[in-house]
């Protein structure tokens, strides 16, 4: 089991090397143009007239998308190695196998990550159109519903367990009893 740990660490430790600077530099850089664009250039250009702001906008949902676009591979490849950690620690507290609380903390970091994203996006999507924002959330709650089915499919057996036990430790319903009346 150890070496199973120490083989999980020098896989985290190389994909971090690999993958860990060039997908932080993409996500900043991302964040700072989400920062300038949201906070300072499309207030601007709203200012303006509506077709500089979509046009403002469009520039901006552009650049962010490229930069989200070139980091997500390594953010995902850093989402598989780093649920090593929690999903070891969970295991070896709540009684759960290894496998299925990698399972679950994986899915759980991408409906997260997925999450944090959208309402990234939300600024450049309701610049467009209200509407736009809408149909995304529909698309993202469509595409979360199959890592949850994964991740209650690992949580329904302790569930399950945890219901069973809760049963045997109640005290029987006992009956008032009559006193005559």
């Amino acid at each position: 089991m150890e070496d199973a740990h120490i083989e999980e660490m020098k896989k985290f430790h190389e994909c971090l090397k690999n993958y860990g600077v060039k997908t932080f530099q993409n996500l900043l850089s991302a964040f700072l143009i989400w920062l300038f664009g949201n906070l300072v250039f499309i207030p601007l250009a709203s200012s303006l007239n509506w077709q500089t702001r979509v046009f403002c906008t469009l520039i901006f949902f552009t650049v962010f998308t490229i930069l989200i676009a070139r980091s997500i591979p390594g953010l995902k490849k850093l989402i598989d190695t780093f649920s090593f950690f929690p999903a070891k620690k969970y295991s070896s507290k709540r009684n759960l196998s290894y496998e299925n609380s990698l399972i679950l903390f994986r899915n759980s970091l991408y409906i997260a990550s997925l999450i944090i994203f959208y309402l990234l996006y939300l600024p450049f999507l309701s610049s467009f159109h209200p509407s736009i924002s809408g149909i995304v959330l529909i698309l993202i709650l469509i595409w979360i519903i199959f890592p949850a089915i994964r991740i209650l499919s690992v949580l329904s057996y302790k569930l399950l367990e945890w219901l069973v036990s809760e049963k045997q430790t109640e005290a029987p319903y006992e009956t008032p009893s009559d006193n005559g009346n």
